[in-house]
């Protein structure tokens, strides 16, 4: 994956360190702190998954092949999710037994109990007055 496409039915924005995504065309919503939301940020951004990793594994003892499965991991995921259309490039073995240091594997929350409410937002259909339109057209 040299640059993850974030779908246009998706949004996002990180706050204090906590990545939240939401894909408007399911009505789910998702949630990455720590390391997740720095990988997402950097991810979106365009930036390398090797060179993440790279870095992420300097930064906390770890091994960068092992860092880098932890990235292709997340990535799978965001993608079966519908939050990156480009599936991620495959990560290098880490060796056996390989540290992950201080490095704290980034964990993906998905949430799905305010499905309906994200599905019937208006912001989804409207017109240009503002008011949401119908199966069959403007209202």
């Amino acid at each position: 994956m040299t640059q993850p496409l974030v779908p246009a039915d998706v949004v996002h924005e990180t706050i204090d360190g906590e990545a939240i995504l939401i894909n408007l065309a399911t009505g789910t919503y998702f949630n990455l702190e720590g390391t997740g939301a720095e990988i997402w940020t950097r991810l979106v951004r365009g930036d390398d998954p090797a060179r993440i990793a790279a870095e992420l594994a300097a930064a906390h003892g770890a091994d960068a092949a092992a860092v880098h499965a932890e990235i292709a991991r997340l990535a799978t995921e965001l993608h079966r999710h519908g939050i990156l259309t480009a599936p991620p490039d495959p990560a290098p073995e880490a060796a056996p037994g390989a540290s992950l240091g201080t490095f704290t594997p980034p964990v993906l929350g998905v949430h799905t109990d305010m499905e309906q409410f994200l599905l019937v937002d208006p912001i989804h259909d409207v017109e240009v007055a503002g008011w949401p339109h119908g199966a069959g057209g403007a209202t």
